[in-house]
């Protein structure tokens, strides 16, 4: 499995932290913004160490985190959409 990072690259769940940080409900500070990226990326690197030893397949793992943010979103919201952003990090781990 190949996993490459784009340096500065604009990705459509960067994109989605920046909005999230400008808008008025909830307003989330830098740190959490971090955070939110941090704990995405450490996923990431679980799930492609997990992949890479044959114990998981990282797109099926992100689908699943996928409609998992939708259910969880139904309950809280904010939670459903940083389950969304982490299943949009795994798709951009594989993604050539």
């Amino acid at each position: 499995m190949d996993t490459a990072v784009k340096d500065g690259a604009r990705t459509p769940w960067r994109d989605w932290l920046a909005i999230l940080g400008r808008r008025s409900r909830p307003r989330l500070s830098k740190v959490e913004r971090a955070l939110i990226g941090a704990n995405g990326k450490a996923l990431t690197v679980l799930v492609t160490a997990l992949h890479a030893r044959g114990h998981l397949d990282v797109r099926e793992f992100s689908d699943l985190l996928g409609i998992f943010s939708v259910v969880v979103g139904e309950d809280d919201d904010l939670e459903g959409m940083i389950l969304a952003v982490w299943a949009g990090l795994l798709k951009d781990s594989v993604s050539s």
